[in-house]
């Protein structure tokens, strides 16, 4: 196993100022929440390794997500899927790495959620930016709970990249604070992002991507 920093693609708004470090890059799996960078995760063979037979067999690609909670033992319990796309046991190939997803010896961490994606298959190059998103791109999309909020805040927004880069059947599968509109705000930004597919041996696929928003808080005397 290795540990993997939660990939994302970070965009700093509301002050007028926006800007994109990373999207998910390699990987088949990847986890979000507060105690993420602490995490080791399954390796990508041990991912395919769980690749229902079936949709395999066909090539048929797919992605999951869950939901779980740190267990105080250095591991992860109650998880529950919240997202399965292709329907064809991808769902249930996740819930079965759970025991997979592991804290650093000694780790006491008990109650924190942890949100779980996967992609099959694991692309041999990541999504990458086509155009990267520029300075003020997403000025105009913040909600007014979020301006309000006055607060940092993260949300996840997880989408399939077609063949030739478009997103669609994007979800916010996790955001920090709950209720504040910082998920909304990243459904918004779908429109904004211009992506070069996933490739597998030299060839376009569609993937499981993940991007990841952070938002810094209005500077002293802004209004929305």
């Amino acid at each position: 196993m290795r540990t993997r920093a939660a990939a994302v693609a970070a965009l700093s708004i509301m002050s007028g100022a926006a800007h994109a470090d990373m999207l998910s890059g390699l990987g088949a799996t990847h986890v979000y929440g507060p105690v993420a960078r602490e995490i080791a995760v399954p390796t990508d063979e041990e991912v395919l390794a769980v690749w229902p037979a079936a949709a395999k067999q066909k090539s048929l690609g797919g992605s999951a997500v869950m939901h779980c909670v740190t267990d105080g033992a250095g591991g992860v319990a109650d998880c529950r899927l919240t997202l399965e796309r292709s329907h064809a046991g991808f769902g249930q190939a996740l819930l079965s790495l759970a025991p997979k997803y592991r804290l650093p010896a000694g780790a006491k961490s008990s109650g924190e959620d942890v949100v779980i994606t996967a992609t099959w298959p694991a692309p041999d190059t990541p999504v990458t930016w086509e155009k990267p998103p520029k300075a003020g791109d997403f000025a105009t999309s913040a909600t007014v709970a979020a301006w309000r909020a006055g607060s940092k805040g993260q949300a996840v927004m997880n989408c399939m990249t077609a063949r030739m880069g478009s997103l669609h059947d994007c979800t916010v599968v996790y955001q920090s604070p709950a209720g504040k509109g910082f998920g909304t705000m990243a459904l918004r930004f779908q429109g904004f992002l211009r992506l070069k597919p996933a490739t597998l041996a030299g060839k376009p696929i569609e993937s499981g991507l993940d991007i990841v928003f952070n938002f810094e808080p209005p500077a002293p005397g802004e209004t929305p």
